[in-house]
């Protein structure tokens, strides 16, 4: 079982406080980061995924220091920030080949991955067109393909379901549960449907 742990992490901006020893312990399962704007929800998410440090306190990863683990650490986590942008003119099986060869996956293994991912999003059908023509829940998909492509132990997602219509916002509920069995998905929102049915704890 994964284990992503904080100890006392804070974070400053000059005199203004994101983070105020923050600690917690996440297990497998899907966690609900509430809180609205300015909550310092993307703070700790930038945290996790090293766009950033903490002023100070520590993240560990299955019991290891992130910053002593960064090539192993950076394997494990898929990251899909709130406005992810793609190349337009590059087709959906285009973009996820590049982002393979991005994160390391070889060729072999990067075809098969692709297959999967995009018949798990349900968007095996749209394989060849171009991003640009994608709906903004078939880009959300899309994105979710991505951050998966490496198979992650911990996926983070940022306002994964900003502008969709409900319709879709249930069916991204659906795939989100379903990619929880065996890894840490932490899901920050400020909208509490959509992670009250789905989360096994919410951090406010």
């Amino acid at each position: 079982m994964t284990e992503l742990r904080f100890e006392k992490l804070t974070k400053k901006y000059g005199k203004k406080v994101a983070l105020d020893e923050f600690s917690c312990t996440l297990t497998d399962g899907v966690y609900g980061l509430l809180g609205p704007n300015g909550a310092g929800k993307t703070t700790l998410i930038n945290i996790i995924v090293k766009l950033i440090s903490q002023t100070s306190g520590e993240v560990f990863f299955d019991g290891k220091n992130i910053h002593n683990i960064s090539n192993e650490y950076f394997d494990s986590i898929g990251y899909m920030p709130q406005y992810p942008k793609f190349y337009p003119n590059y087709t959906a099986i285009q973009l996820l080949d590049y982002l393979c060869a991005i994160k390391g996956i070889d060729k072999k293994r990067s075809k098969t991955r692709i297959d999967e991912m995009l018949s798990f999003v349900n968007l095996s059908d749209e394989a060849d067109k171009k991003v640009g023509a994608f709906s903004g829940g078939m880009r959300q998909r899309l994105a979710i393909a991505a951050a998966m492509l490496n198979d992650p132990k911990v996926l983070i997602l940022d306002e994964p379901t900003a502008g969709l219509d409900p319709k879709e916002r249930i069916r991204f509920r659906n795939i989100i549960s379903r990619l929880s069995e065996n890894r840490i998905v932490l899901l920050a929102t400020h909208i509490v449907s959509d992670v009250e049915y789905i989360a096994k704890e919410c951090i406010l």
